[in-house]
């Protein structure tokens, strides 16, 4: 009897020890799996602007825009993407959530582009804004833009802009 409770016992040990490693090996693989998951995507250039020109380029980029503007473009180009990643484009306007965009990538390098604009077509209102990218939902950047008022400069140290 004695001896077979010793092999129960080996038994029991060898079982333990290959759990063990089975719990490693898909421990290490669900880390690799969530990095594989978010992607390498990277972004090359990102920009704010109003207009793009016929090839697809930012006009008069920068981080503000005067009164009476219709429309806001985030302008990015991106490279190490894999077909079928998602992208979430964020607008903010005063620290609130206004807009979000979601699409699938189709080519691992490329050029997008996406507007943000009044749904009657009014101007957008003066303030604080900010565009957030997220890359399967990783946030890979996070541009702070303005709409000044006509009255004159405004001193963009006064907006406070989300991270």
């Amino acid at each position: 009897m004695a001896r077979s409770s010793g092999l129960n016992q080996s038994g029991a040990l060898i079982m333990l020890g290959v759990s063990t490693v089975a719990l490693m090996f898909f421990i290490s693989w669900s880390f690799r799996a969530d990095n594989m998951i978010a992607g390498s995507f990277r972004l090359e250039d990102i920009q704010i602007c109003e207009e793009l020109d016929e090839d697809m380029k930012p006009l008069s980029a920068g981080k503000s825009v005067n009164e009476g503007t219709k429309q806001v473009c985030l302008w990015f180009s991106y490279s190490s993407a894999r077909e079928g990643d998602s992208l979430e484009i964020n607008w903010r306007f005063e620290n609130q959530t206004i807009q979000r965009d979601v699409f699938r990538i189709a080519n691992i390098e490329g050029v997008r582009a996406f507007y943000l604009l009044m749904e009657d077509g009014s101007p957008l209102p003066t303030g604080s804004y900010s565009v957030e990218l997220y890359c399967n939902g990783r946030k890979k950047a996070g541009e702070p833009f303005w709409i000044n008022p006509s009255s004159g400069d405004v001193d963009p140290e006064q907006y406070e802009f989300l991270d």
